[in-house]
């Protein structure tokens, strides 16, 4: 865990910025610059019931945008605002904290730029309506297109392919009217979801999928482990940037059951949104358990290492026996220096010693965060730890559960990415799936 390096790697830098309410919404709104985020027009005029023209476009390409995470089905981008845009800008308003009269200021406008560009939520779910044809507004020709091209067909399909995405682990494109490599890359993880050849060129069969998803409430989701429906992550200061809290309940509401949180790692270091991060995720009603980084960079440090670990999650309360506490993890993975190697002094001897204290200490047999590849190459295909809960981390797409260390049977939690992005977090988080039913869960979490 820690920065994970076993596979977490570093995260990404792209951000899924937390939804904004009340002042907060206000304040945003006023510092924000007026930019043409779907790419029609820069100017931003009061709009209301009666308003025409590319303003008109840009204001229901961004309500599109801003409210497609929230499953509201696209409105038509027909420069035309009549009472269906003057519902969307209500229903916007709403979400954003704003007052609610329908009509498009200059705070409805900042705030709805930064909705369109980054995805928010709601705190509800959105309404469906009928599919619309038009909801980009740049062009209803569907040429051929590939890596090179430029202009306004360009232009659709970037504003497209941000609506038939999911959101949350899709950041969206910059509609520019420029076909990179960042386009062609969307284009092939719209092709893969929609079961296409994965080319990155848009013919035909890419087009009118590509028009029927952004044009009603769908979108490709991200590729997860099949068969296991039950959802996870893992957190630490990287998904605080700059100094950023997480808001817990819109993690909730995502749907996820369960969370890792850093609590320390080797002999000094205490992760500084612990406390928040462990009780702020169960009071959201999350299963939570924390997670140690284990260093072995001097001899003999794992029981040193347990006790600072035991003091630091004590202080916030964590038991390990009441309702919702999942057992302690152990983060048993290569160093965390960017260079790949095995812990210097890491031995079976010294894990389970840390083992063994925590054990004791909170009276639950820990889990332990680690990879077989890791423990072939570094721990000599140990059988030691074949009687711990796994979580086993692996980011291959191509396999359909993680490859189990020698003389284990099963794994508890598979962490399948370091690039799920979640609804009150601002940075990417690594995600997991739980091996096993709600009920298996809610016994591991004494419920």
């Amino acid at each position: 865990m820690g920065r994970r390096t076993l596979l977490r790697g570093l995260t990404l830098a792209v951000a899924a910025v937390l939804p904004l309410c009340g002042p907060a919404a206000v304040q945003a709104a006023q510092s924000a610059t007026a930019v043409a985020v779907c790419g029609h027009t820069s100017a931003q005029p009061t709009l209301q019931l009666g308003s025409t023209g590319d303003p008109a476009v840009e204001a229901q390409c961004e309500l599109n945008l801003a409210t497609k995470p929230s499953r509201y089905t696209p409105i038509a981008a027909d420069g035309s605002f009549g009472p269906g845009t003057e519902t969307r800008v209500k229903e916007f308003q709403r979400c954003a904290g704003l007052g609610v009269d329908g009509v498009l200021g200059p705070q409805t406008w900042a705030a709805l730029n930064t909705w369109a560009a980054q995805p928010h939520s709601c705190a509800g779910q959105g309404t469906s309506s009928a599919a619309q044809a038009t909801v980009c507004g740049h062009t209803g020709t569907r040429p051929t297109l590939k890596k090179g091209a430029t202009g306004s067909e360009v232009e659709e399909l970037q504003c497209r392919l941000n609506l038939a995405m999911e959101p949350f682990h899709y950041p969206p494109l910059t509609i520019d009217g420029d076909f990179g490599g960042g386009t062609e890359s969307r284009v092939a993880e719209l092709q893969n979801c929609a079961n296409l050849s994965a080319d990155g060129v848009v013919g035909p069969n890419t087009w009118a999928k590509l028009v029927d998803w952004s044009s009603r409430n769908t979108y490709c989701t991200p590729p997860r482990p099949a068969g296991y429906p039950i959802d996870g992550l893992d957190t630490a200061k990287y998904q605080h940037p700059g100094g950023a809290p997480i808001d817990w309940k819109a993690v909730r509401a995502s749907g996820a059951e369960f969370a890792t949180v850093k609590a320390t790692r080797g002999l000094n270091v205490t992760d500084e949104y612990l406390t928040a991060d462990l009780q702020g995720a169960r009071a959201a009603g999350l299963a939570v358990a924390p997670y140690h980084f284990y260093t072995g960079t001097a001899a003999d440090t794992g029981a040193a290492q347990a006790d600072r670990f035991i003091a630091a999650v004590r202080a916030t309360g964590y038991t390990g026996q009441r309702a919702g506490d999942l057992p302690p993890i152990f983060d048993l993975e290569r160093m965390d220096d960017g260079s790949g190697r095995c812990p210097t002094y890491g031995t079976v001897a010294d894990a389970k010693a840390w083992l063994d204290r925590v054990e004791a200490a909170f009276g639950r047999t820990p889990m332990i965060y680690t990879q077989k590849s890791f423990l072939d190459d570094c721990l000599g295909s140990t059988t030691a730890f074949a009687r711990y809960p796994l979580q086993l981390a692996d980011y291959r797409q191509s396999i359909t559960q993680p490859p189990l260390p020698n003389g284990s049977t099963t794994w508890a939690m598979w962490q399948y990415t370091d690039s799920a992005l979640f609804p009150g977090i601002k940075a990417p988080a690594t995600g997991d799936v739980f091996n096993g039913t709600q009920a298996d869960l809610d016994r591991l979490a004494n419920r």
